[in-house]
């Protein structure tokens, strides 16, 4: 495998040579037999007009959809029945006419038409049965309402007849059309496992334990591991310049699909997401970290849909556009705004004026951002538990401490290391850790982030012996006065209890209050939580030991969940006592505002991105609506190289700094939504 890429990228210098396209659209067109007049008002000008009104120079058009169809005379697949020329053969025309980049779309893993024709194409589950998206009863009549997102889900992974005939189709267009800029691969994130005839061949052949679900899942991700493989080869025969994209695999998340990093068979890396129902607009920032410090460029992917993909009529705020678009560019990444395209193959200018309205303001910061790699000296640990990495995530964000991932490669780097709550350690990581702390590293390790796997014992050196899990299921915490700053001197609520720990070396930062008693049916308290005793209890909260500290709750998951803001105000004193010299302070700074520092090295600067617009909750929709004037902020940065000059963006005005010690501060001018402050050297 590892052979295969580095021949195929000593070929394919896109990531390297060529900067990704900036302003993107992925255009759906998943449209069912049942409506006519396919493409009938598919008019190249109008097709251009709406490209320039959006100021793209890239979009993603449409070779197969989900319901199998294809949009070009295909005689591997089937062509749309009421589509009656070359949509697609036009549509790349039209674009590389007016210099847009078009990547070609393909779908995987939904295809409704090819399921109902070969059942046997199809991903099985345990009992055998074809596997389908929750939601459809098989029982249903026709009158019933279809569920959304309701595919039949399809197994790709090599060796299938599936994955045979998709490569078949895909060389079919590598052979019709002389220019290729990329391929699109989509819907490889819809099983972790498959039961099908031809799985359970392959895992017989592997030795797989089939009722060990971990085997299962691993066999299947490296089958289709395989399969992308075989894709990328046969698109880099035909057209060694194209880009090559399968999309999902590189969502951070503890599933073998990105363990085993099928990731790597991208040329670049998309972030598909849709911040306002997906996952949220602190979603980003992990990942676009973790991809940039991989070396492979990145593309941040939304929608202009207002609730989901592929909605029909569905709009966001053009400022809420700019904003994602900004807040793409500032994590360094290009942007992507996901459209549907009509039946009839008429764009919508309505959403292209509002996308050229992000656009334009892309096209004014877009240098500064793009190209660039992520700096700091502090470092998440990831443990792939979602509620402890973005628990600790969220409270970075909110405190305006930039940092990047950390790794066993990277410490020398880094001079604080934040290991959330989940256990996740191996021994050799742990003994890496434990002898960088030693040497000057400084440690953050949250509550169950320190044990072995099996929470037997701990593995970081935090001076205390492990007793065990608390037995109430709450308690309290009170703060000794080195960590009190913005805190309340009361004993405050956790929802649920940490890890009972006896110190040896360390010293106390914080104290437990346990309760009365549990709240049970045998005894309770008022209406929710027991009231908590007088003395603290026998074991601390957090404690310190040399350069490590320990909190014994897992804090970044009880922030995750309830969002306590005095949880956020420990996590960030505590951190204050490692965190003595960041590569970036800012003040002034509400806690709806993000800020992001990156290093453009080829162009002697440093760029620190501030954006600032609260996410309001309106039914089950994050939107964004409100943009006031922000004042009073100031940052300051501490880098090894001379400032010459600092000047803000997009205005291009230059900016007076102070040299105090060896920090360069700076002022920001009063902004709204979006600034950023260059550093050059």
């Amino acid at each position: 495998m590892l052979a295969f890429l580095d021949e195929i990228n000593a070929q394919q210098q896109f990531a390297v040579d060529q900067p990704m396209p900036s302003r993107q659209v992925h255009l759906d067109f998943h449209t069912s037999e049942f409506i006519e007049g396919i493409g009938i008002k598919f008019d190249k000008k109008q097709f251009q007009a709406a490209l320039k009104a959006g100021h793209l120079n890239s979009i993603n058009v449409f070779a197969k959809d989900h319901h199998s169809w294809a949009y070009y005379p295909s005689k591997v697949g089937k062509i749309h029945p009421h589509l009656n020329f070359d949509l697609l053969g036009e549509q790349l025309k039209a674009c590389h006419e007016i210099g847009v980049n078009a990547p070609i779309y393909f779908t995987v893993g939904w295809s409704a038409n090819d399921a109902l024709n070969h059942p046997e194409w199809c991903i099985r589950n345990r009992a055998g049965e074809i596997d389908k998206s929750p939601g459809i009863n098989a029982n249903a009549k026709p009158t019933d309402v279809f569920p959304q997102y309701g595919w039949t889900r399809l197994n790709a992974a090599f060796g299938s007849p599936y994955h045979d005939y998709v490569v078949k189709q895909v060389e079919e267009i590598c052979q019709r059309y002389p220019q290729i800029d990329g391929f699109w691969f989509d819907i490889y994130h819809i099983s972790a496992t498959d039961y099908s005839p031809t799985s359970l061949e392959r895992m017989k052949k592997e030795g797989v334990d089939t009722s060990d679900v971990k085997a299962v899942e691993k066999s299947f991700a490296l089958a289709l591991k395989a399969h992308m493989q075989a894709l990328r080869k046969l698109v880099t025969k035909y057209h060694p310049k194209a880009t090559v994209f399968f999309n999902t695999a590189n969502h951070i998340n503890n599933k073998s699909i990105f363990k085993e990093r099928l990731y790597d068979l991208n040329t670049h890396q998309d972030l598909e997401d849709l911040p306002s129902t997906w996952g949220g607009y602190d979603k980003l920032p992990l990942e676009a970290k973790y991809h940039l410090q991989q070396g492979t460029p990145a593309t941040a992917m939304s929608g202009k849909f207002h609730k989901a993909w592929g909605e029909f009529g569905g709009f966001k705020l053009p400022g809420a556009l700019r904003y994602e678009a900004a807040a793409m560019i500032s994590n360094g990444v290009a942007c992507n705004f996901g459209d549907q395209l009509h039946p009839s193959g008429e764009m919508d200018l309505e959403t292209y004026n509002r996308i050229g309205y992000a656009y334009e303001y892309v096209e004014k910061i877009e240098k500064y951002g793009l190209g660039g790699v992520p700096v700091s000296k502090l470092g998440l640990w990831l443990t792939l538990n979602t509620a402890a990495d973005h628990g600790v995530v969220n409270m970075l964000l909110e405190t305006h401490n930039d940092f990047i991932v950390a790794n066993e490669k990277n410490l020398q780097q880094l001079s604080v290391v934040i290991i959330p709550s989940s256990p996740c350690l191996t021994e050799n990581q742990a003994n890496i850790l434990n002898e960088w702390s030693k040497k000057g590293g400084k440690l953050l390790v949250i509550g169950e982030g320190g044990l072995d796997i099996s929470k037997k014992k701990l593995l970081i050196d935090v001076g205390a012996d492990y007793v065990k899990k608390s037995d109430f299921n709450f308690d309290f915490t009170v703060v000794a006065p080195s960590i009190a700053q913005k805190m309340v001197s009361s004993p405050f609520l956790n929802y649920e209890t940490g890890l009972v720990v006896k110190p040896t070396t360390a010293t106390t930062l914080a104290y437990i209050r346990e309760p009365f008693f549990n709240r049970t049916y045998e005894h309770y308290s008022g209406h929710r939580e027991t009231p908590y005793r007088l003395e603290n209890a026998s074991y601390p909260d957090v404690i310190q030991n040399g350069n490590t500290i320990f909190l014994s709750h897992n804090l970044d998951q009880l922030y995750y969940a309830h969002g306590v803001q005095l949880h956020r105000q420990l996590f960030e004193n505590i951190l204050g006592l490692l965190n003595k010299a960041p590569i970036l302070e800012v003040k002034g700074l509400q806690s709806c505002g993000r800020v992001s520092f990156l290093q453009q090295s080829s162009q002697k600067r440093y760029l620190t991105h501030l954006l600032y617009t609260p996410a309001l909750q309106r039914g089950d929709v994050t939107v964004i609506e409100d943009f006031v004037p922000i004042s009073n902020v100031s940052i300051s940065v501490d880098v090894p190289e001379k400032i010459k000059s600092v000047i803000q963006i997009p205005s291009g005005k230059i900016l007076s700094f102070k040299q105090m010690g060896k920090r360069i501060v700076v002022k920001v001018p009063t902004f709204e939504m979006h600034t950023g402050i260059v550093f050059n050297y």
